[in-house]
């Protein structure tokens, strides 16, 4: 299969697919067997989009996701086109501009890297940005944990994330790394002024050099004997920090 194309699998990622990128839409599988509720509704949003459909046995479905939950739909699609960063960096020149940009440092897992796309769909971030290298490509893993947010939070994919932050802070945003060993707390910083929230890797966190480009340092205070959180769960706890402070700033 190329390059810019995937399988992705489950109600809510093909639904969404088929409903908001149409036009990327190449070809969808159905189970076999009688056509109700969700699967029906997958079946009309394909036959309005002119998608080819084909009827197949269960064991077909589980042969293409590898065994993965399908719910008894896959979908073969183009990949996202995304977001350039100049692109975004225009936008911070609008007025009354108050952007949350979430920044994901290679974030390899494909499960992690999908909740945090929901996570920043949830908290109404404006995009994600990430390096290109070494971070989870784009499969039906990562369409399956974002349920659908694939469609509606920008990707910005960047050579060179050093260089890319010097370009945000320049434009104005305050850039905020999250890291277990950070002198003050997610809820001692100030969350509504022009973001970029900082989420390290699963294992590693933030690299020393993404940490010297970052404002300020931040932790989730813990109560327990776990230092971290999984990272999907910390970018929840943040990001929606963030939305907290926002909604109370709104007069």
């Amino acid at each position: 299969m190329a390059a810019n194309h995937f399988l992705t699998w489950g109600i809510h990622a093909v639904e969404a697919a088929l409903t908001v990128a149409a036009e990327g839409a190449l070809e969808l599988w159905l189970k076999d067997g009688e056509l109700s509720g969700d699967i029906a509704r997958v079946h009309e949003l394909a036959d309005i989009a002119g998608v080819s459909i084909q009827r197949v046995p269960l064991k077909t479905l589980a042969r293409l996701t590898d065994g993965a939950t399908h719910q008894g739909v896959v979908l073969r699609r183009r990949v996202p086109a995304g977001m350039e960063l100049e692109d975004y960096l225009s936008r911070l020149e609008e007025p009354n501009s108050v952007p949350l940009l979430l920044i994901l440092d290679q974030i390899q897992d494909p499960q992690n890297f999908g909740a945090c796309l929901r996570v920043a769909d949830g908290a109404g971030a404006d995009a994600v940005l990430v390096p290109r290298d070494r971070s989870a490509q784009m499969s039906g893993t990562v369409a399956k944990a974002a349920s659908g947010a694939l469609e509606s939070v920008p990707i910005i994919t960047v050579a060179n994330l050093a260089r890319a932050l010097d370009s945000l802070r320049a434009a104005g945003l305050w850039l905020v790394g999250a890291a277990h060993d950070a002198p003050v707390t997610i809820y001692d910083c100030d969350f509504s002024v022009p973001l970029g929230l900082l989420v390290g890797s699963e294992g590693k966190g933030l690299r020393q050099l993404t940490r010297t480009k970052c404002d300020h340092l931040a932790r989730i205070p813990m109560g327990g004997m776990l230092a971290s959180l999984n990272v999907s769960t910390a970018t929840a706890i943040a990001l929606f920090e963030a939305n907290r402070q926002r909604m109370r700033a709104v007069p």
